[in-house]
């Protein structure tokens, strides 16, 4: 009897395991192949209306079009706007603000066509307040309206005359089908299934088409043959989720990796022994920031925020990097402060005022009238600066202790770093790398409005919220930097932050041709990269 039950127990384990291992082989998926690229989070949504981190932002620009798209000369590596689903957009001679456009005969990847229809719909849907698109506010104050004339016509009616330099770029906002799965999408895109599928398994009109999605994993991309511009050069482009640098860099060491996005300004020396690795080199939309919480006992005094702003010497926090011509750009407040030569350059502009220069005697003066000496305070940061945060950071506590203040650094992991710093506002200073902005940096006012969903200071201040708008409602270059000059005033008088600097950054490749990046979204020449084999 007991064989008989040893026989059974070993015939159930059996079957046990043969259905274990037909489930691993059923429900387990092989890494796709294809340009495989290192990143350290998968995209949190596909739906460009919606909010969405920076991986989700970039893979836009695979899967959808605008009526215009940002483009990259791979000859010269100049960044130019060019129509996309427009053929044609055409102002109005008298009013200077409506215009009309024809779109091409384009596809969406499910092979219906895109109507004009679509376009409303897109509108409609970032202007619906309850999708809280973060680009509501922009194009709201530009676009008055969307018509439709028929399937390939329509009008997009300005708030006010702007010229059609001014008007192009904004009509790079992307585009959605409103019919998808063979039903009418609502405008409300966060409430409905169908509205939800999407945001996980859209169709676009772009170059490549969304393949597969294995959560935690990565993200594969095949070539869309129909594109209207070109079919895309390579036959497919994979998203590497790899947490860890360390882990990413010896991937792409290994050959297992054909392209990292994220990387250090430290790396590169390291990088360079590798061989036949090309280096894609921008000075990104972004910077780095010592943000301070001026609901905090301490940091609620101007003047201890000032004193503080007065010790840091921004070119020796990264001694290498920030001493070094070419690779930083050292910045007086907070917008960086090369946005005049790079975006104004025309207008011959004067630079920004540095209203908080490395004075010692001054900030020693501050201090000891605010009573800093002998105080404990907090520095947080994020584990993805790595090794370059730390640096930044046990150098920022070395200049601060010559005030009598003890710092104490502490990295946290990413989650719990926006948790205290952006949701629960729960810390005493805070080392912030700010991204995600266009070469105007219209989103800046989400850092420094009143209400702004990224204003991690606790400031609240009336003017500056009035220059934002009108900054918003401004369309001509000249009227925007006396704007951006006024804006700068403004807070670098608060001192809510240590505005630092924005470094250059690298882009490592190897086995694809044609790799061109000048922006801080690294795909918008994708369709003419080739992999090497």
């Amino acid at each position: 009897m007991a064989n008989k039950k040893s026989i059974l127990v070993i015939v159930l384990l059996a079957v046990i395991l043969t259905a274990a291992s037909l489930a691993v082989i059923f429900l387990w998926q092989a890494e796709p192949e294809g340009i495989v690229i290192g990143i350290s989070t998968l995209p949190d949504s596909l739906n460009p209306i919606l909010e969405q981190n920076l991986q989700g932002k970039n893979a836009n620009e695979l899967i959808f079009d605008g009526l215009a798209n940002w483009e990259v000369d791979v000859q010269s590596g100049k960044r130019y706007v060019d129509n996309a689903l427009a053929e044609n957009i055409v102002q109005d001679e008298l009013t200077k603000k409506i215009y009309t456009i024809t779109l091409k005969q384009a596809q969406w990847h499910d092979k219906t066509p895109v109507t004009a229809q679509d376009v409303k719909f897109s509108f409609d849907a970032y202007m619906l307040e309850s999708n809280q698109s973060p680009h509501r506010e922009y194009l709201a104050s530009f676009i008055d309206s969307v018509n439709v004339i028929d399937d390939q016509n329509l009008t997009i009616e300005f708030r006010k005359p702007i010229p059609d330099y001014a008007a192009i770029p904004i009509l790079t906002f992307k585009i959605i089908p409103s019919v998808y799965q063979g039903q009418k999408l609502s405008t409300d895109l966060r409430s409905g299934k169908l509205e939800q599928e999407f945001a996980k398994k859209p169709i676009g009109s772009g170059p490549f088409v969304l393949d597969a999605w294995e959560i935690g994993k990565w993200l594969s991309f095949k070539a869309n043959p129909v594109y209207f511009r070109k079919v895309p050069g390579s036959d497919s482009v994979v998203l590497r989720n790899i947490i860890d640098p360390v882990v990413r860099l010896n991937e792409f060491r290994q050959k297992r990796l054909n392209m990292i996005l994220e990387t250090s300004p430290i790396e590169r020396p390291e990088v360079e022994k590798i061989g036949n690795v090309t280096f894609n080199s921008f000075v990104p939309y972004a910077f780095y920031q010592v943000a301070f919480n001026t609901k905090s006992e301490l940091f609620s005094n101007l003047e201890a925020r000032q004193a503080l702003s007065h010790i840091v010497d921004r070119a020796a926090l990264a001694p290498s990097i920030t001493d070094r011509d070419g690779m930083a750009v050292l910045n007086n407040g907070p917008f960086p402060s090369n946005i005049f030569d790079r975006e104004f350059e025309e207008f011959n502009i004067k630079p920004f005022t540095n209203y908080m220069p490395l004075n010692m005697s001054q900030a020693k003066d501050l201090a000891q009238k605010t009573g800093l000496a002998g105080k404990i305070v907090g520095l947080l940061y994020p584990d993805s600066l790595g090794e370059f945060g730390d640096m930044v950071a046990n150098n920022l506590v070395t200049q601060f202790a010559l005030l009598g203040l003890t710092v104490e650094a502490k990295k946290t992991g990413d989650q719990v770093f926006k948790r205290l710093v952006f949701a629960e506002k729960n810390y005493d200073m805070a080392l912030v790398y700010s991204d995600g902005f266009d070469n105007f940096y219209d989103k800046l006012n989400t850092w420094y409005r009143s209400n702004g969903v990224n204003n991690i200071y606790g400031l609240s201040d009336r003017n500056v919220d009035k220059l934002f708008d009108n900054l918003n409602a401004v369309s001509l270059k000249f009227d925007m930097s006396t704007l951006i000059r006024e804006i700068h005033d403004d807070l670098s008088a608060l001192a809510v932050s240590i505005n630092l600097f924005t470094l250059q950054k690298d882009v490592y490749s190897r086995a694809i041709k044609n790799v061109v990046i000048a922006s801080d979204n690294p795909f918008l020449s994708v369709e003419e990269w080739e992999q090497v084999k």
